[in-house]
């Protein structure tokens, strides 16, 4: 049994609101690398009270960095398992993500195999016949879909992937893959861009990163939001003296769960890619998604 921080054990009294459920509602696994920055955990407590989707599992994602230290999917297994115990939501599946890239460093389609993949496999083969498909959401590297997917092809057709990665030129219709969420895992990235039947839906850092939050305010809304704000004011007064913070995680999660507040187009995948048609934000209403955001964490107390 791992015992939990003293932090911890003084917030867990304050539950998140429990809604009412609708019938209908899409499937849906959020896979973060949570443990990376501090954003993941705002997107997650976001969910907590989100009436549109039947949110199946939790899954924590690898994030290597040469300052990163060893076993990263741990570490965001831990934050993962930390925010849902305040949140009274350890019923929620988290099953624990691979370790490591895709392939190899130079290369290669070879999946990693974990809880995490396997649970993403048997979510998509469940479901009643003629069920939307399962959206499957990577905030962070995308080792688990991709695995899950090259674990068992048959499921390709049954997902909706959203990841938050590249950046794009929406003018000269330019991709670029250095960036974080691609360097973690490059070769998941370009298998999921091959992967014809997959409908894929990107939110690429070059449209996230107008999605801005002020420290000050933020800490002051996060002191009306019971223990889950305490909670996430702390992850940021710790990690960071940033006065500033790009919201990627909420962003992405945000533009799928609202459309109305995003742009999202039909875009060609890069020229080294299997050729085909995915989806690619390129605008967003940060701040009808900041109110939004607001208007659900104040009532978490």
């Amino acid at each position: 049994m791992r015992y939990l921080p003293l932090f911890l054990l003084l917030l867990i009294g304050c539950k998140a609101p429990v809604t009412a459920q609708r019938a209908e509602r899409v499937r849906f696994i959020l896979d973060a690398d949570t443990a990376n920055e501090i954003d993941d955990l705002y997107a997650i407590a976001y969910l907590f009270d989100e009436p549109d989707i039947e949110w199946l599992g939790l899954n924590s994602a690898q994030w290597f960095h040469h300052y990163s230290g060893d076993s990263t999917v741990h570490q965001s297994q831990v934050l993962n398992e930390e925010l849902l115990t305040i949140a009274g939501r350890m019923d929620l599946p988290h099953p624990v993500g691979a370790d490591s890239i895709m392939g190899m460093p130079w290369g290669g389609f070879e999946p990693r195999n974990s809880p995490a993949a396997q649970f993403i496999i048997e979510q998509a083969r469940g479901g009643d016949a003629g069920a939307e498909k399962l959206v499957v959401m990577c905030i962070g590297a995308s080792t688990n879909l991709a695995s899950a997917i090259a674990l068992a092809p048959d499921i390709k057709d049954r997902i909706k992937a959203y990841v938050l990665g590249f950046q794009y030129d929406a003018a000269g219709g330019f991709w670029n893959k250095d960036e974080f969420n691609i360097r973690r895992d490059l070769n998941a990235a370009n298998y999921l861009l091959n992967a014809e039947g997959l409908e894929l839906h990107v939110m690429p850092t070059s449209t996230a990163i107008q999605y801005q939050w002020d420290r000050d305010t933020t800490f002051a809304r996060l002191d009306r939001s019971g223990a889950i704000g305490a909670y996430l004011k702390n992850r940021w007064d710790t990690f960071t003296d940033a006065q500033r913070w790009t919201m990627w995680d909420v962003a992405a999660l945000q533009a799928f769960l609202k459309p109305e507040q995003a742009t999202e187009i039909e875009v060609m995948t890069p020229p080294e890619n299997t050729q085909r048609k995915v989806w690619m934000y390129t605008d967003i209403d940060e701040a009808a998604m900041e109110k939004d955001f607001w208007n659900r964490l104040t009532t978490y107390r």
